[in-house]
């Protein structure tokens, strides 16, 4: 019994540590996010509200630990997001989560004024994390969709990686 019993102890540890292990590699890149917002804006220009559609309910945009949204900037609502209650949210009411109050920013309301640059903008701000208790920092980089109304836009949630470095990636 007892030897039954520590194998099986054995086997569910393991299977914790193979979870562990496949969730840490389950991380999505900055490399990632931008050629998926990109082919998703593609994607968007040529299918319009039906790509919006697709975009809230298709798997295949939600990936590791990312997924794609898109916002309409001008009317400042999300208007696609895998997660429908966010659809039709409005922009300027969304604060990032950073414990430290007085450092709080309507990150939408900067992704939007940062599209404007014609390669896209990466913005860092504090949201929630599936397994964490407390708010982590993500860097989402959004663009325009061209000949279209929209803007698409995916994160990471990363500690290392500087905007800086990213926007220089971007020219």
């Amino acid at each position: 019994m007892k030897k039954t019993l520590f194998v099986i102890a054995s086997l569910l540890i393991g299977l914790s540590i193979a979870l562990v292990t496949a969730t840490a590699e389950e991380r999505a890149t900055p490399e990632e996010v931008y050629q998926k917002v990109v082919d998703a804006a593609i994607m968007i220009e040529s299918l319009g509200e039906d790509g919006l559609k697709a975009l809230s309910n298709t798997k295949e945009f939600v990936w590791k630990d990312s997924y794609l949204w898109a916002v309409d900037c001008e009317k400042g609502v999300c208007v696609a997001h895998p997660n429908e209650k966010y659809i039709g949210l409005e922009l300027n009411k969304v604060w990032d989560k950073n414990k430290d109050e007085s450092k709080r920013k309507l990150f939408n309301l900067e992704l939007c004024e940062g599209s404007k640059n014609p390669f896209g903008v990466w913005v860092e701000y504090y949201w929630e994390r599936l397994g964490y208790d407390e708010p982590q920092r993500k860097i989402s980089f959004m663009i325009n969709v061209p000949n279209q109304p929209y803007q698409v836009t995916a994160g990471i949630y990363d500690d290392e990686t500087s905007v800086q470095e990213l926007m220089q990636l971007l020219k």
